[in-house]
């Protein structure tokens, strides 16, 4: 499974200095960098240099949009994994703010 982003930058960007929600955090960053990816579509090869398998080759550096992005999905599953209490995304879709920053690099839907 691909992790576009390590825990340790997850907690050091969400602030979070313990080691006890290590595994459901590396669950959350597994599950942001496949829902990322998706979202992404094609243009995922692109723009992350996935080889053959859907594998992300060592030594490649995610854009740092596409990083932020994850990042910020992986923090909203940590602090409310059961609902969504600002309302920030639809059922089925990604929160507004993660939109924000991949929709330009996304690949267009076909009409």
């Amino acid at each position: 499974m691909v992790a576009l982003v390590t825990l340790e930058t997850v907690k050091e960007r969400l602030r979070i200095d313990t080691t006890d929600d290590d595994g459901a955090l590396s669950g959350y960053i597994e599950s942001a960098s496949a829902a990322v990816i998706n979202y992404l579509k094609g243009q995922a090869e692109v723009l992350l240099d996935l080889d053959s398998g859907g594998e992300l080759p060592s030594g490649v550096e995610v854009p740092p949009l596409i990083a932020t992005a994850t990042v910020i999905l992986v923090g909203y599953w940590y602090r409310n994994p059961d609902s969504d209490p600002d309302k920030d995304f639809e059922m089925g879709y990604l929160p507004k703010p993660v939109t924000a920053l991949l929709y330009p690099l996304r690949d267009p839907a076909l009409a």
